[in-house]
């Protein structure tokens, strides 16, 4: 059987979203979080137990304009086997991602649409910046590349600006 692509934007309106324990799998799946659209004081996304496989996508899209007072990506327990983890925009300040704990994989080239990358990788930052207060942290991460030519972790164009108090730490 033969299942249309799907390509899902989420956080429009919530200060809270929480997958655990799903698996997202497929070259059309692409899940992308709209920090922008969220809303609240302290708006919470986490990815707990999640398996994203087979060339699904998992895109974490800041927008500096998001009416949020401040907020916390949390990514940890996940299997990424041939699938794509995709920080990308400008986060709001008092912004706090952090990729722990995961199993990441790649065998061959995952891509998605507005990204511009050649070669096979676990996590993709496309023009990623955080400032004031903000952090981005990936700690306790298992990575496995298969190829000479993949990389576990990719920046793209301009793509890393941190300032104003912010870390960011591998």
């Amino acid at each position: 059987m033969v299942y249309p692509e799907v390509a899902q934007a989420v956080g429009g309106g919530l200060s809270w979203l929480c997958y655990r324990n799903v698996t997202f799998s497929g070259g059309g799946m692409s899940l992308t979080v709209l920090t922008g659209a969220m809303t609240g004081d302290v708006a919470t996304v986490t990815f707990d137990g999640c398996t994203w496989r087979d060339g699904a996508v998992l895109l974490l899209l800041g927008n500096t304009y998001a009416a949020v007072g401040s907020l916390n990506i949390v990514v940890t327990g996940n299997t990424f086997r041939d699938a794509l983890l995709s920080p990308a925009g400008v986060f709001p300040p008092r912004t706090n991602i952090t990729i722990s704990g995961n199993r990441f994989t790649v065998t061959r080239l995952i891509s998605r649409p507005g990204l511009d990358i050649w070669r096979p990788s676990c996590v993709a930052m496309n023009d990623l910046a955080i400032s004031n207060d903000s952090a981005v942290v990936l700690s306790g991460n298992v990575f496995q590349t298969v190829t000479a030519s993949s990389g576990a972790i990719h920046v793209l164009r301009s793509a890393l600006r941190v300032s104003w108090h912010s870390l960011f730490a591998v």
